[in-house]
């Protein structure tokens, strides 16, 4: 683990001034990171338009996203989330025939004390932010407390195998030379393949229903693609939390896609959902986060996305979250 962020430094060095093919156009793959969420089927932003019949996209995705904070709003109710989560995720989409988009999203995951507190430490400290939250805890410990009407307590590293998820799409409107615009119907079907008791994974089975829309057209003078995601995800009764559990929460997103350069796409985005927990712990709650990152394309048709999370608004998401992206399509 200690060797990713060489591993991510180099990827980027080593793609820095290649030549480049035609954009991805892609909205960035990646969810909320809350330990406690990202053990549901809630979706990732994707775009309007499916993958070709006969094509495959395959795609190996690290997020690694980092928080320490704790809150007590004065119910009963007391929360501490300290610790760093992390995912492996080999994601696949195919085109099975011209209407119909199959995939699958096998992930492993961490949950840790991780080795990001410093560095996110000096980083805050650098540009003038505050360190007062992370300061109250320990570096590099993982302290997962949660009390009220259901109660989780995890002090020890973990990880293994996350709930697999089947993905299907259909087109509702096509993009062609008349419309360079298209819309989607994408649904998620998270399976309980996680260990629940590590927040590998919920222990429920999860269902998802949503449009994905893609526009080339408004802000094409800018060289500039719109994505927007819409949809609500069905959570069956979980091992985690049951009596704060929701069983529907809603989805959604928007993201520009800026072609700088013909190598390289710069990324902003914004994805929020409702809560999935019933409480007062804002940690539990909505959530608005912020995503910023770019795509650099190599020779051979070869994707690299990079990016960073921001939490905004709300304590539901973490504090910050690092990704990074290679996919390629066969």
């Amino acid at each position: 683990m200690k060797k990713i962020p060489h591993l991510i430094s180099a990827l980027l060095l080593a793609s820095l001034g290649q030549a480049a093919h035609a954009a991805s156009e892609s909205p960035v793959y990646l969810a909320n990171q809350n330990p406690f969420v990202q053990i549901y089927g809630l979706p990732k932003s994707e775009a309007g338009f499916i993958t070709p019949k006969g094509k495959l996209d395959a795609m190996f995705l690290y997020y690694v996203s980092n928080n320490a904070y704790s809150d007590d709003p004065g119910n009963g109710e007391k929360m501490t989330w300290d610790g760093e989560t992390s995912q492996f995720t080999m994601k696949l989409r195919y085109g099975l025939f011209e209407r119909l988009e199959v995939g699958v999203d096998v992930p492993y995951v961490q949950q840790s004390g991780g080795y990001w507190d410093s560095v996110i430490r000096n980083f805050h400290s650098l540009v003038g932010f505050p360190n007062d939250r992370q300061e109250e805890f320990d570096k590099n410990q993982i302290d997962y407390n949660v009390s009220g009407k259901s109660s989780y307590r995890m002090t020890d590293d973990h990880s293994g195998l996350g709930d697999i998820r089947f993905t299907a799409a259909l087109p509702i409107l096509i993009e062609s030379e008349r419309s360079r615009r298209a819309l989607a119907v994408r649904s998620v079907l998270k399976l309980p393949t996680g260990d629940s008791d590590y927040l590998l994974g919920s222990g429920g089975t999860d269902i998802s229903a949503g449009l994905a829309y893609t526009d080339k057209e408004l802000l094409a003078v800018i060289n500039t693609v719109l994505t927007a995601n819409l949809g609500a995800v069905y959570m069956s009764d979980s091992d985690v939390l049951s009596e704060m559990q929701l069983n529907v929460a809603g989805y959604g997103g928007i993201s520009a896609d800026w072609l700088a350069l013909r190598w390289l796409e710069v990324k902003l985005q914004l994805d929020m959902h409702s809560a999935m927990y019933d409480t007062e712990l804002v940690q539990l709650g909505s959530s608005l986060q912020l995503l910023a990152g770019a795509t650099i394309h190599v020779p051979g048709d070869v994707l690299i996305d990079f990016g960073i999370s921001e939490q905004l608004v709300t304590d539901a998401t973490p504090d910050v979250g690092f990704y990074l992206m290679v996919g390629h399509t066969f």
